[in-house]
């Protein structure tokens, strides 16, 4: 009898212990209030990953998340972490029972690495599209390009109609290049003009090293024929070029295809040496202005397009072995 008292007391002081170490089952549970999401913008771009954290409020609340993309097409996620899929906004929600957290994402482009021709230096711009020149902006010694105030693209009349620039442009932005097509029977030409009252172009570093300077153009066409007259000048003299599959017959004159193009209507870059234009005699040894430093023939075939980009002049960067 002593023997099961005993037990009994034992017993008795184990389940009295467990009591005060909170072995109990009836403590009362922390009830959730609202959810956060520890940001409420994010920017990714297209391919990279960012994560998100949720949390339940108050912070001892416990419970399960769920995550939801308004269109996960552009941005997905799993457990908080979002993977940027295309260019685009989507909204990232997490959830417990009625309490919901947003953040607005945004998927910019993917960076397009700089092209070998935007490497060089002394640029002199006739043609470019705005992210490629504010890549290079402090390289950029002249910026032709039209504002129609000194600097004009000349069209000349009943020749070019204007063309559709759609898609990518030669560096695959998707901003605008020139298109152009041969309109009714005739002459088509159009010209970079630089009015009397623009500064003074200076190309005369070109003059004074040809070697390290070409004129660069991105062309492009699924015509399996046609030729263009590039036409260069300085102020004092002219030279022409043909680029195309056959010479080209400006008025009689015939000019020999000094290059030509894959004609599969994708980008062609195509690059003329200073030293070549110095052989037909323009030197640019001397500023000038109240010119066309840049035009161009595309003969008078009705439908002819002339499709081009990134157009300008460049020293290029040093060769390395």
């Amino acid at each position: 009898m002593k023997t099961n008292a005993i037990k009994f007391l034992l017993a008795g002081f184990v389940a009295l212990f467990m009591a005060s170490c909170g072995g109990s089952d009836d403590d009362p549970k922390i009830e959730v209030t609202g959810i956060a999401i520890d940001q409420s913008t994010l920017e990714v771009e297209v391919e990279q990953t960012a994560n998100l954290v949720a949390s339940l409020l108050p912070a001892e609340a416990d419970g399960a998340i769920t995550w939801s993309s308004s269109d996960p097409s552009v941005a997905a996620v799993n457990e908080g972490v979002v993977t940027a899929l295309s260019e685009g906004d989507a909204t990232i929600v997490a959830a417990h029972g009625v309490f919901t957290a947003s953040c607005a994402v945004t998927v910019t482009p993917k960076p397009i690495p700089l092209h070998e021709t935007l490497k060089g230096s002394n640029y002199t711009i006739v043609q470019l599209d705005e992210t490629s020149y504010t890549a290079i902006q402090d390289k950029v010694i002249n910026d032709v390009r039209p504002d129609d105030e000194n600097k004009f693209l000349y069209v000349w009349d009943g020749t070019f109609t204007g063309g559709t620039s759609n898609g990518p442009n030669f560096y695959g932005h998707t901003e605008g290049w020139v298109s152009l097509i041969v309109g009714g029977a005739g002459w088509s030409g159009a010209g970079y003009f630089v009015g009397p009252d623009y500064a003074q172009v200076d190309l005369t570093d070109m003059y004074a090293n040809p070697d390290d300077y070409v004129f660069h153009i991105g062309m492009k066409s699924a015509q399996e024929s046609s030729s263009y007259l590039l036409i260069f000048s300085d102020g004092t003299a002219e030279a022409k070029i043909c680029v195309g599959s056959e010479d080209f017959n400006d008025g009689g004159t015939i000019f020999e295809a000094y290059k030509d193009f894959t004609r599969d209507g994708e980008w062609n870059s195509i690059e003329i040496p200073a030293s070549k234009l110095r052989e037909l005699g323009v030197f640019y040894n001397q500023t000038f202005n109240d010119t066309n430093v840049f035009a161009f023939l595309a003969g008078g075939v009705q439908g002819t397009t002339m499709d081009f980009d990134a157009a300008f002049f460049y020293k290029k960067p040093a060769a390395t072995e």
